[in-house]
């Protein structure tokens, strides 16, 4: 069998090497040009979805201190838990509300009560945005499965981000399958939420792209679980001049070691016998190199808080380094503004995409209340609420309803100070008109 002249020279010798049987997936091969490329690229994740592609779910992500980062040990760290607990039940805890083009709640609309209230039989909303934003944050891609009678959307259904992954045909078409049960969805049965992304059709996986970050901090809390064990005792070694031990005595001396290890014995002292010696001192004390274990691993939490866009304190890492903002209410803006704004947006927009009729995207908008983080003391409200009153962009019922009071009546007009005038007027008696 000839080989086509475009592969003559460079690889005569090797074929020439490959059994008959074999040859044909040689050519093959070969012959696709990027077949090792999008090979390392599917084991690497990635982070662009080309046309005639797949994006795997990034389930686990091996590091190079050979541990493994996945979404249950990630979790285990106190700072990747705090993290996504705080922005996920932070936006959970927001309501989201259906507007109309007057800024009215669009309490009518059967999308509102799925929004607002239950999107589904067995959650909340709360639930259900919870779990919504920890798939966004940990996995890079939030998936729920749209359930519709007609054009209305009667049910939204969380679905495992470990399972999904995202097909993108020659001809740009995007289908989603579950690679456990095998079943596929179309484009316009998925609501799909994107993290941070490049092409903007798959999200990146903090996991995958953030799994040195967290490896070294899970690396470094398995060497201080370590060294608590041993009670900060380094290793080191005993002499026993010319003497040899016998099996026996090196397996009882190993268990009287074993003891002298656990914590309750720190402190205490070993009978060496026999003649034994410690050949150095040093390997009774605690090294000062691995004093530096802890400082490692509170720069470990603020590498995990940096992936997150977590300010520190608000997880209750609270060091000189990490103390930027001089009061809660500028920590809370910078959060909303910085951290939780952009997934807002993204949730907000997915929203109307997917689950509002193109004849009702020019009528409806979803939004989320953000006041209730912006709300500063008593003295601040005040301040804040007496601007807009007397400057007449709120009206008293707003503000009673922004303080969770009802509505009284008579308090829905917009109103302005009277007492302001020009100063060529000081001094003169009022017209009468």
């Amino acid at each position: 069998m000839p080989l086509p002249s475009a592969r003559k020279g460079h690889h005569f010798s090797l074929y020439r090497l490959i059994p008959l049987a074999m040859r044909g997936f040689y050519l093959v091969l070969i012959m696709t040009t990027n077949f090792w490329t999008r090979f390392v690229g599917w084991l690497a994740g990635n982070p662009r979805l080309e046309m005639g592609e797949i994006a795997p779910p990034a389930i686990a992500t091996t590091t190079a201190g050979g541990g493994t980062v996945n979404g249950d040990t990630a979790l285990k760290l106190s700072a990747v838990w705090a993290c996504v607990r705080l922005r996920s039940q932070t936006i959970a805890s927001l309501p989201l509300h259906l507007r109309d083009n007057t800024k009215r709640t669009a309490s009518t609309h059967p999308l509102y009560r799925l929004l607002h209230d239950a999107p589904n039989a067995d959650m909340t909303a709360s639930e259900f945005w919870e779990a919504m934003v920890a798939s966004l944050d940990l996995w890079g891609n939030a998936y729920a499965h749209i359930t519709r009678l007609g054009d209305t959307v009667v049910s939204l259904n969380v679905l495992n981000p470990e399972r999904i992954s995202v097909h993108r045909s020659k001809s740009g078409v995007i289908t989603y399958q579950d690679d456990k049960t095998r079943q596929s969805y179309t484009d316009t049965e998925i609501l799909h939420i994107k993290g941070f992304t490049l092409d903007g059709l798959i999200g990146l996986s903090p996991l995958r792209h953030q799994a040195g970050v967290m490896g070294a901090q899970i690396d470094a809390n398995d060497a201080a679980n370590e060294e608590f064990r041993n009670s900060l005792k380094v290793g080191g070694f005993l002499k026993t001049g010319e003497q040899v031990l016998t099996p026996q005595q090196r397996t009882d001396f190993q268990r009287a070691l074993s003891d002298f290890r656990k914590p309750e014995n720190s402190g205490k002292w070993m009978l060496l016998e026999a003649g034994m010696d410690v050949a150095s001192a040093a390997s009774i004390k605690i090294n000062p190199a691995d004093a530096q274990l802890l400082e490692s691993r509170c720069f470990g939490i603020e590498e995990i808080c940096r992936t997150f866009g977590v300010p520190p304190q608000l997880i209750h890492h609270t060091d000189k380094a990490s103390s930027w903002a001089s009061s809660a209410e500028q920590m809370n803006l910078a959060f909303l503004m910085y951290s939780l704004r952009p997934t807002l947006v993204r949730i907000e927009q997915a929203i109307v995409r997917k689950l509002l009729t193109p004849a009702e995207r020019s009528k409806y908008t979803p939004k989320f209340s953000v006041e209730g983080l912006l709300r500063a003391d008593s003295q601040g409200r005040a301040n804040f609420y007496t601007s807009a009153l007397q400057n007449g962009w709120m009206t008293r019922n707003e503000i009673r309803s922004l303080e969770d009071l009802p509505p009284v009546e008579g308090a829905d007009q917009l109103t302005v100070q009277l007492n302001l005038t020009d100063l060529a007027k000081l001094g003169q008696e009022p017209t009468e008109t």
